[in-house]
């Protein structure tokens, strides 16, 4: 079956072919990850919230209510015990009514939803709250045009993924992919409490490359499931390449993202308390080692882009290692990222907004007078050029 050969009743003066084709598709979802797990979970659902989004817009129609689905592994046992109705087929076809649905699942398709259709936001929160699922990972079709995305749950002291829905979306370039991480580093890591096992004495988890990769991973599924897969640890070679973002169209940008942390000690094996440091030299080593891997992913792949992205928990916010990564990647056309991770609110505030330091030759003000200084924002800040200017 194509899509020219599915009938649509029911939708008025709507283009049936176009509506047909997002209903074929959506079918055909192939998911990135074991069926089961969070990750497929996000993928399979993102991709048909997005289509069911899509269809409603095309009729002409708004979504009265919410669509909200939680990630619950036991999700029959809870289902179950919450009284709530089994509909092992939800999901499956995309142009079914869906506003108002609330449901726990972990599959693909199908879920236990609350016999109540949900009203409002309010309605949600308390339902969620009352069941105890506030740390679940949460995707919520707002409207026809958001949807947003809870990684850990509403509970979680975290920003919510917000995804615009357009039927004529942007380009999805690698500056586009570019800009996306920066947006990962300003709503999740800059200012993670996750990634640390004790931030005082900057002890990372263990171990946070793969933490890193995994909460990535989920942050980009959620934004480009409906437009590309996203896949880790696929074998190249004889290596593995972190992450692979393959686009369904050829007019994106495919490109391989490949993650390095750095930080000043090793976590504590079980049983020891003592962390062992890394020094500069064997950080900066780690990280640069990251480019011809990236570059030798790209060029097996035939991908577009290579980006290396490094995670430095050092303290300090130290140049050497972002200085390094700039020198190695240039030459083999690969976008070396740093991104510095902070260990408290007072860290980042001194970093993010310095104070000029005080003059020392300057005459004390005259009573009554004010002293006016630069704010902030007119203080020069270092900026990471634009992809367009590199080789």
């Amino acid at each position: 079956m194509n899509a020219s050969s599915i009938t649509v009743p029911g939708l008025g003066g709507a283009n049936q072919q176009a509506v047909a084709a997002v209903v074929s598709n959506g079918a055909a979802v192939v998911s990135v990850a074991d069926v089961g797990t969070k990750e497929s979970f996000l993928d399979a659902w993102t991709r048909r919230l997005v289509d069911h989004a899509r269809i409603l817009r095309t009729k002409g129609e708004a979504l009265a209510h919410p669509v909200v689905l939680i990630y619950v592994p036991d999700w029959a046992r809870v289902g179950k015990e919450l009284g709530w109705v089994r509909r092992p087929m939800l999901g499956s076809r995309v142009a079914d009514a869906l506003s108002g649905t609330l449901g726990v699942g972990a599959l693909n398709a199908g879920a236990f939803t609350r016999p109540q259709q949900i009203v409002d936001v309010n309605d949600v929160e308390q339902t969620i709250a009352q069941a105890g699922l506030g740390s679940c990972l949460t995707i919520a079709l707002m409207s026809t045009t958001e949807l947003w995305i809870w990684m850990q749950g509403l509970d979680a002291e975290t920003q919510p993924s917000q995804k615009l829905l357009d039927d004529a979306p942007a380009a999805l370039n690698l500056n586009t992919l570019d800009d996306k991480l920066s947006e990962f580093y300003e709503k999740v890591a800059r200012q993670t409490v996750t990634w640390w096992k004790d931030a005082k004495e900057r002890v990372t988890v263990s171990p946070p490359e793969a933490i890193v990769q995994n909460d990535l991973w989920l942050y980009l599924l959620g934004a480009y499931a409906d437009r590309a897969k996203v896949k880790q640890e696929i074998k190249i070679g004889n290596g593995r390449a972190d992450l692979i973002f393959t686009p369904d169209h050829n007019s994106d940008s495919s490109a391989v993202f490949e993650l390095k942390v750095t930080r000043d000690c090793h976590t504590p094996q079980p049983g020891t308390s003592t962390p062992t440091k890394i020094g500069l030299r064997d950080n900066v080593k780690w990280a640069v080692s990251g480019v011809q891997q990236t570059h030798a992913y790209r060029e097996q792949e035939k991908l577009d882009g290579a980006f290396l992205c490094v995670y430095d928990f050092c303290a300090g916010n130290r140049q050497e290692i972002e200085k390094a990564v700039q020198d190695a990647a240039i030459q083999l056309n690969v976008i070396g990222r740093r991104y510095w991770i902070t260990a408290s609110n007072e860290e980042h505030r001194k970093e993010r907004f310095p104070l000029l330091a005080p003059s020392t030759s300057a005459a004390p003000a005259a009573s009554g007078q004010v002293t006016v200084t630069a704010s902030p924002s007119s203080i020069a800040q270092p900026t990471t050029p634009p992809l367009s200017k590199r080789p």
